[in-house]
């Protein structure tokens, strides 16, 4: 396993790398892979430029990384790649690109050489649906955050970066709850036991007015179980948002952080050519619209549901690929048939 933010060094590796010039990470990553002599490096770590370059130094092994999380532009990765210089940009690149969909990839590959591919959230495409719907729940996900945000050179309040977005959301979500006769529930960032979670509860609280609900089915995956359980999801920007849509969850996406703060590449579906507001969808922080959508989601039976999905071209924006076949087809082709299972 090879760290790249200090979680353990090696430090047979980390004596051999002082004696190189040039950076003194690029030394170290250079010296562990001659040291392992892999056949495939893989990352999860898709917005490290470092992976990028790996490839240019050691042509003879094969780079795959893994989208692991929902890219804006502002902040994030495309954006440091789009302002490097063009020298520089033209030696990144990385054999496999697995991406949630094909509007990320196509995106990339505008400046990374390699080969990219559809195949959705390794996480989300592992978890089965089993979890049995419960009829009236409303689940929003939550992007709690004790601290405030960096985007770009600009820095939110934890205020304006989660609170002015929740806000608007969470108050409409709690009113239409009441007068629908619906449930709402949190899907929490933090777990039980976790220190941040009296944080995160009294954040939704003071938000909402009166104590929430917080829904965490037990198992190895609460947050895609609470997903499947819920009758309809809400979320503002987040991976699990977009996941919850990909494994055929009724869920609406209120992505109004951008429109709120001036963020370009915060909307709905970025990089992705979406307008506004869509039958799931907005990105305007309009209570009328917010309810709109609710209705829609509750009235849809689930058949029209993914047509009215698959419409929208939601699929370029990620797929589900339950048991991540495209992901195995690589690996296979690259290292051979997995080694069977004893017992």
């Amino acid at each position: 396993m090879l760290h790249v933010r200090g979680e353990q060094i090696n430090m047979l590796v980390f004596l051999a790398s002082i004696f190189r010039g040039g950076r003194k990470l690029n030394s170290y990553i250079d010296c562990f892979i001659e040291r392992a002599r892999p056949r495939l490096i893989v990352t999860f770590i898709d917005n490290n430029l470092n992976f990028f370059a790996i490839r240019q130094r050691h042509p003879k092994v094969k780079t795959l990384l893994i989208q692991n999380g929902w890219r804006a532009y502002c902040g994030d990765i495309l954006e440091a790649i789009e302002e490097m210089d063009a020298e520089l940009r033209s030696k990144l690149a990385v054999d496999y690109m697995l991406f949630f969909g094909s509007a990320l990839g196509a995106r990339y590959t505008r400046h990374i050489a390699g080969t990219s591919f559809p195949m959705g959230s390794i996480k989300n495409n592992l978890v089965p649906r089993t979890q049995p719907l419960q009829q009236g729940l409303i689940a929003f996900a939550s992007q709690w955050h004790k601290d405030g945000f960096y985007k770009g050179n600009i820095f939110y309040t934890q205020e304006e970066f989660f609170g002015q977005t929740d806000r608007p959301i969470i108050q409409c979500l709690g009113n239409y709850a009441e007068k629908k006769n619906k449930q709402l529930v949190i899907i929490p960032r933090n777990g039980k036991h976790d220190n941040l979670r009296a944080q995160e509860e009294d954040y939704f609280r003071r938000l909402l007015g009166k104590e929430c609900v917080f829904l965490e089915p037990q198992g190895l995956y609460p947050s895609y179980q609470a997903l499947d359980a819920a009758d309809v999801v809400v979320a503002v920007d987040s991976t699990l948002g977009y996941e919850s849509i990909a494994r055929g969850k009724k869920t609406a996406i209120f992505s109004i952080r951008g429109n709120l703060l001036g963020i370009y590449g915060q909307s709905y579906g970025w990089p992705g050519d979406f307008p506004d507001e869509g039958p799931f969808w907005t990105n305007t922080p309009d209570s009328d619209t917010f309810v709109r959508i609710l209705d829609y989601l509750f009235e849809v039976d689930d058949a029209q549901w993914l047509k009215d999905v698959a419409a929208t071209n939601f699929p370029s924006l990620m797929i589900y690929d339950p048991g991540n076949s495209i992901l195995n087809s690589i690996l296979e082709k690259e290292l051979g048939p997995a080694p069977i299972s004893q017992g």
